[in-house]
């Protein structure tokens, strides 16, 4: 074995769920959920999108996504996996549960101990224990520079699998696919992948933990396999899956070869004609040393998977929030307590129907103004062609009696620290006067 740093692995899984007699009692029950929390929205004229719904199965909090296919479907709150459930009377052919497996749940808390824990505990009163697998991400992450790779460097042994494209500069490889589904190879920079994916710190504490070198270049070599081709293997289920993934690799590896093309003549790349062409070391090296013993040991007990999958509360929010804010903080963005205010109130805002973040998103659009000194005041341009200064000067007219003197007492502490603080706390003080919760007098008056 070499030094090449390798994480072996299924990036991801999909899979059917057949449901027994019970599903029935899920499925109404599932939309019960579903339609009592529309009509609770819609009693208190609060206006809202598919991702406002969550239900609960099994005290596990599903969050709603719509319906799709036939399927209505849900993920779990943490992004672990996705379900979808269909009516049994409908399209008869499918099984009526679906389930994808979704990266950060993989890498969290393990592949199996997400599959048990689905299976076993939250599906266990509605499903027979037949599992078939509809689709594989078989994969390899390595610490070694692909960017060399072009496609003529490919050759394949079934002309279904010929289809190459790739995406890169003239001198830089950023991903390759090779063929088409059912059975498709994908050569991509994982970094470059990263860096607009919300997985980013988790898959590069993944890295970090199986001993990358991050400032190094990483790739992945991953085969979608569809269920059409896992058949041709004999593998229908999960647990064929799981006891044949190896060889399947291996079988993958072999069927779409990276090559040397030196070791060919010019007139062999020409027309084509690959197939002698002597397999570079490392694509070899890969193919040889694929192992899941390790990826599939990353197990939790089933009480913990639950527990880690069933609760969002106000420790979850605070490292979400923590991590949101140092983001901002890390990218140097102009953010500030005030503008951290100002989206908590336009959040609860949202909650009234004539306001909502998609709504407000269609009012305005923001612009930066620069004067013939080189100061830049960022304004919002709405729809009639005016321009106003982002100021929350009407957020608090929706705000409860008790909420107001309470934002009252904050922005009071820092009207000396800017015009715009003194402007907010004006506002607010004269919404509080008009109710009559503070007495009737000036602001110099209320701060002496």
């Amino acid at each position: 074995m070499s030094n090449t740093k390798k994480i072996f692995g299924i990036d991801s899984l999909y899979y059917f769920c057949e449901s027994n007699e019970n599903y029935d009692d899920l499925y109404l029950e599932m939309l019960d959920q579903v339609e009592e929390v529309k009509g609770n929205f819609e009693k208190k004229d609060i206006e809202f999108e598919n991702n406002d719904i969550h239900i609960n199965l099994n005290d596990i909090p599903l969050n709603f996504l719509g319906k799709n296919e036939g399927f209505h479907w849900f993920k779990d709150i943490n992004d672990y996996f996705k379900i979808g459930f269909k009516d049994k009377f409908k399209n008869r052919g499918l099984n009526d549960i679906r389930i994808q497996l979704l990266g950060i749940g993989i890498y969290t808390i393990g592949i199996k101990s997400l599959i048990d824990f689905i299976n076993n505990i939250l599906l266990k009163d509605y499903v027979t224990g037949y599992y078939p697998v509809t689709r594989a991400d078989l994969n390899c992450f390595i610490q070694y520079d692909f960017s060399f790779v072009t496609k003529e460097m490919f050759v394949s042994r079934k002309k279904q699998y010929s289809t190459i494209s790739e995406i890169g500069s003239s001198t830089e490889l950023q991903t390759i696919y090779v063929g088409k589904a059912p059975f498709k190879l994908r050569l991509y920079n994982k970094k470059e992948e990263l860096k607009k994916n919300k997985k980013r710190d988790l898959m590069y504490e993944y890295f970090s933990n199986n001993g990358f070198d991050l400032e190094e270049p990483i790739f992945n070599i991953e085969f979608e396999i569809q269920r059409s081709y896992l058949k041709t293997f004999n593998i229908l289920t999960i647990e064929d899956l799981l006891s044949n993934a190896q060889k399947l690799f291996k079988a993958s590896m072999e069927d779409i070869r990276l090559i040397d093309i030196t070791t060919l003549s010019d007139n062999a790349v020409k027309h084509n004609n690959k197939h002698r062409g002597d397999t570079l070391p490392i694509w070899e090296e890969i193919k040889q040393e694929y192992l899941l013993e390790d990826f599939l040991q990353m197990q939790l007990p089933l009480q913990r998977v639950k527990r880690a999958v069933s609760i969002y509360d106000d420790y979850k929010f605070k490292l979400e929030y923590i991590a949101l804010v140092r983001r901002a903080l890390i990218n140097r963005l102009n953010i500030d307590t005030d503008f951290l205010e100002e989206l908590y109130l336009i959040a609860k805002e949202s909650l009234n129907k004539s306001i909502t973040p998609k709504s407000l998103r269609k009012r305005y659009t923001e612009v930066e103004i620069i004067d013939k000194d080189g100061n830049s005041e960022h304004l919002r341009l709405l729809e009639d062609g005016k321009l106003i200064k982002p100021l929350a000067i009407e957020t608090v007219s929706q705000l409860q009696n008790y909420d107001l003197l309470t934002y009252l007492d904050k922005v009071r502490e820092k009207q000396n620290l800017s015009t715009k603080n003194k402007h907010i706390y004006e506002v607010a003080l004269k919404e509080a006067m008009k109710r009559g919760l503070v007495l009737d007098i000036s602001p110099h008056e209320a701060n002496d």
